[in-house]
């Protein structure tokens, strides 16, 4: 029985290595279908689907230099009223922003002090007027007196000393005439410039003071021209320095928040670049005839400091900011793309102008989100069957989903 059994195990051994000598190995096995996969990876990435993009040749142009700066409105006059004597308010008269004219009368104070001094200040030199024509008839007389020599020269002195006399008290009192019209003008308090009237703190009635610590009765600002103040970088420095040089308006437009737009030129420029933040102060005045901007406000301020000549001009959309800096894509012969770094010197209304780049060349202006260096490319077509598109690209954002979803649908029906 044990031989029988043990048969039976050594004739199952021998079967199963038999079995295994006429089978395919394992790894030949897998070997193939790894090879066949790698084959068709490496296929695709070589003839992958081209991505559709816009496209776009760099060109030459002059550009206007246009310095951006951000900066606030300021009045050009402004001046808290307060009176140059104690007294009370009798007659307010103007309104909490009313617009008034230099010299336009705003508030009276009771003056029937004041209008009494001057009455008798008056008085007293219609008086002394009297004596000194008085005194002068008397030196008259006694002048042809004493040439007959009826009287002594002293006593002809003494007639000259009360002409003196009189003229010096005449004098007098003129000044003190003046002085009290002086003090009767503080009684009315006028406008100094063009302003708008403020917030007004007193009421007719109220006892008013002429301390620096009392308050204010009304502040006035001038509206019409108004400031503006910004600072430039250094970078921005040179341009505009070179522009004062050959003229002596530099134009600038003031921009606001709700787009409201002002005009007006450059009326100063610091002496010095403040050492903490490297920039240069400058002011400006603009013309705020419509009354647009309040001082205080905020505004994109645009400086308009000569040209650029000869520029390489390409819409700023076209260019790309990666790790190691700004980039455009040229498109080769071959439909691929190669990117190009460059310079971004300025850009104005869209366009960026860069150097590093020569002019009519194809660059990829739209689509260059799906690109890497060395993909290929389809351009779009515009209704008229032209390639690409020229300066004042719009729809190519559209055109490309487009095109990248009939490139989807077409690799989805061949999978």
């Amino acid at each position: 029985m044990r031989r029988y059994s043990f048969s039976l195990f050594v004739l199952a051994a021998v079967s199963l290595l038999v079995a295994c000598q006429n089978k395919t190995s394992p790894d030949s096995a897998s070997s193939a279908p790894q090879t066949r996969n790698s084959d068709q990876t490496s296929g695709k990435s070589s003839t992958g689907r081209a991505v559709t993009v816009a496209t776009t040749l760099t060109h030459v142009e002059s550009v206007p230099l246009i310095l951006e700066a951000q900066g606030n409105t300021l009045a050009l006059d402004e001046v808290d009223v307060r009176p140059q004597k104690n007294g009370m308010i009798t007659t307010i008269h103007v309104k909490e922003g009313d617009e008034v004219r230099k010299g336009q009368l705003l508030f009276s104070l009771d003056s029937r002090d004041d209008d009494a001094n001057v009455v008798r200040a008056t008085a007293a030199v219609a008086t002394t007027q009297a004596a000194e024509q008085i005194a002068e008839r008397d030196l008259k007389r006694n002048q042809e007196l004493s040439d007959r020599n009826f009287i002594s020269p002293s006593a002809l002195d003494t007639y000259r000393n009360r002409l003196d006399t009189a003229n010096a008290q005449l004098a007098q009192n003129k000044a003190a005439l003046e002085q009290a019209r002086v003090s009767q003008s503080y009684n009315r308090i006028y406008a100094p410039f063009d302003s708008r009237v403020g917030i007004i703190s007193v009421r007719p009635g109220s006892l008013v003071t002429s301390t620096a610590s009392s308050p204010a009765l009304v502040h006035l600002t001038r509206m019409d021209p108004i400031g503006v103040s910004f600072t430039l970088t250094e970078r921005d420095m040179a341009p505009l320095l070179e522009a004062l040089k050959h003229t002596k308006s530099v134009k600038l437009t003031a921009l606001t928040a709700a787009q409201d737009k002002l005009k007006g030129e450059i009326n100063y420029v610091d002496s010095a670049v403040d050492r903490t933040s490297g920039t240069l102060l400058v002011k400006g005045i603009l013309d705020n005839s419509s009354r647009l901007i309040r001082p205080g406000q905020y505004v994109t301020v645009k400086v308009q400091a000569g040209e650029i000549a000869d520029a390489v001009v390409i819409p700023s959309q076209a260019v790309v900011n990666g790790p190691n800096g700004r980039f455009v894509y040229v498109v080769q012969d071959d439909h691929t793309v190669k990117p190009q770094p460059i310079t971004l010197v300025r850009i104005y209304e869209q366009r960026a102008v860069i150097t590093g780049i020569g002019s009519n060349v194809k660059i990829v202006l739209e689509g260059t989100q799906n690109l890497r260096p060395g993909s290929r490319i389809q351009e779009t077509h515009d209704d008229a069957g032209g390639k690409g598109r020229g300066k004042g690209a719009g729809k190519a954002e559209g055109s490309a989903a487009s095109g990248n979803e009939a490139s989807a649908k077409a690799g989805g029906s061949k999978q």
